[in-house]
């Protein structure tokens, strides 16, 4: 998809949102031509690596891995993807990832070219997508160094800090996480295998980092975890 630019204007505060920041009324207009799907857990995959690519997909609720495999077969997580996420990454028109739903999720699915016009004629929603783009390239980055430079325990760390950034998962009164993805998506995304996870969560809770109240519903520290995790 390429965008044309209709002129410039200043950075405003806050303005490079994790999500897609969109005031009800602009929710409303890209509504118009975008059509609602639901897709379960562990279903079909949304798309497959190489399928021909005339759509992009925006997350309203639920979490979407995407996932690239190489040659030999072996498969790698690349991105999961929250509510307020758009994804659907083509490369000379076809998708370059597959995307796989880790919960049940509802999608906004959009033909490109709609999109592309759309945006053209609405340069202030089409620079709320520019820094999105801007941030998920940060992320992207961010994701390389964790993977390159720390180990399992303290990207599991990460993972948890990043979790606690979606309210539908984190109550900030009482500091509970409700971990949204099995272990084995986990382990995906961190590049490990479920048994190392839980040994990691068992480091992290004898450091007094986490508490586990249930396999899934763990008390964070989070200022603690990303001291911890040695990351900015």
């Amino acid at each position: 998809m390429s965008v044309r630019a209709q002129h410039p204007w200043p950075l405003e505060d806050d303005e490079e949102a994790s999500g897609l920041d969109l005031t009800l009324d602009e929710k409303t207009e890209l509504s118009h031509f975008c059509d609602v799907i639901s897709v379960g857990a562990k279903g079909p995959p949304i798309f497959t690596q190489g399928q021909h690519a005339d759509h992009v997909f925006y997350v309203n609720e639920g979490i979407v891995q995407g996932r690239h495999t190489i040659r030999s077969g072996v498969r790698q997580s690349v991105a999961l993807y929250w509510p307020g996420d758009f994804f659907g990454l083509a490369r000379d028109g076809m998708f370059f990832n597959s995307a796989e739903a880790v919960i049940d999720c509802t999608l906004y699915r959009y033909p490109i070219r709609k999109l592309e016009k759309f945006l053209i004629s609405r340069p202030r929603i089409q620079h709320k997508f520019l820094m999105k783009a801007v941030h998920d390239i940060r992320k992207t980055q961010r994701q390389l160094i964790i993977m390159g430079a720390l180990d399992v325990a303290r990207r599991l760390a990460v993972f948890l800090v990043d979790c606690c950034g979606h309210r539908e998962y984190f109550d900030t009164g009482t500091q509970h996480l409700t971990i949204p993805i099995s272990r084995h998506d986990i382990a995906d995304h961190i590049g490990t295998s479920a048994e190392t996870v839980t040994r990691a969560i068992n480091t992290l809770e004898k450091k007094g980092l986490i508490r586990r109240e249930t396999p899934w519903k763990l008390e964070i520290k989070t200022s603690e975890l990303l001291a911890f995790s040695s990351l900015d």
